[in-house]
């Protein structure tokens, strides 16, 4: 039986501005590891996960012209951490801190696997497909998906990290995406896969299945699960709560056929213990997390 990587990246660095229809910077998102992963919660694995922690730098004590180098550097090394650390029998699940981190996650993978090998799903309300010149905020978190599979993504020390990419037609997302013009043409352009709660909700059994089939085509899944990805009466404690997003009932069905699968990975982000909601908010992130990995619980 594998056991669990924990890899604790504690970050907001990916947000040095208000978020994108959000009134607020999501202070606290950092602590989002910790309040997860709390010594009681991992006492419940059936083999005690590995946990290994990596601290990012703190975005408000960062010159701005110096500000690109240094996410791109801690994103390197934080990659780096992670496959040093990583052994054979072991599932990589990342907890963040903000979305940029799914950065190094994947990157990870892409260093393992071959591209046309992996699927991506990515469960969020936002897209993450902003370049730095077209973001409203300019903050990576909203850009990360987008440099892990744009060769011209526009910030050329962070596109430089990547020598293998995600493929379009490797990519699924699940939620109620709120984006832009320009998000919403790369989408259609690059043919990109979403299932909404309309989809979901209007046929399920026809969603399952063409989940299945998309899982079945890749040796390795990875999966990034953002909690905004539910809908704000359920998540409060995160950076800006989705206005329509997918219930439990939603999600839950589509989780138990993605633990199916016997070779994935997973990063978890966007949980801010320090806002109002985060007993709630963290209980469901723990439940997203044990229902993708159910054979490692006691």
């Amino acid at each position: 039986m594998q056991r669990v990587h924990f890899f604790k990246a504690h970050t907001r660095l990916g947000i040095i501005n208000t978020p994108w229809g959000g009134s607020e910077l999501n202070l606290g998102v950092e602590k989002g590891p910790d309040g997860i992963l709390t010594k009681n919660y991992l006492s419940y694995f059936s083999i005690n996960p590995a946990v290994t922690t990596y601290k990012f730098p703190n975005p408000q004590k960062i010159k701005k012209l110096r500000y690109k180098k240094t996410l791109s550097e801690s994103l390197r090394d934080f990659t780096d951490i992670i496959l040093s650390n990583s052994k054979p029998n072991e599932t990589q699940v990342v907890i963040g801190g903000d979305h940029s981190i799914s950065f190094a996650s994947t990157a990870a993978i892409l260093k393992k696997h071959e591209p046309a090998k992996i699927g991506y799903i990515q469960f969020d309300s936002h897209a993450d497909l902003c370049t730095f010149t077209h973001s409203p905020s300019k903050n990576f978190h909203g850009m990360v998906t987008r440099a892990l599979l744009d060769k011209r993504f526009d910030v050329k020390c962070i596109s430089s990290l990547l020598k293998k990419r995600l493929l379009p037609a490797n990519i699924l997302y699940i939620g109620n995406l709120e984006v832009d013009e320009k998000e919403r043409k790369f989408l259609t352009s690059h043919k990109i896969k979403v299932f909404d709660r309309h989809d979901i909700q209007k046929n399920p059994n026809l969603v399952k299945k063409k989940l299945e089939r998309f899982m079945k085509l890749f040796e390795h899944l990875h999966i990034s699960f953002d909690i905004d990805v539910f809908d704000g009466s359920l998540v409060k404690a995160t950076g800006t709560p989705s206005k329509s997003g997918l219930l439990t009932r939603d999600v839950y069905p589509l989780l138990a056929i993605l633990a199916k699968h016997k070779n994935i990975s997973i990063d978890l982000v966007e949980v801010n213990p320090k806002k109002e909601g985060s007993k709630n908010t963290i209980k469901l992130a723990r439940d997203v997390l044990t229902r993708l990995l159910p054979t490692m619980f006691v």
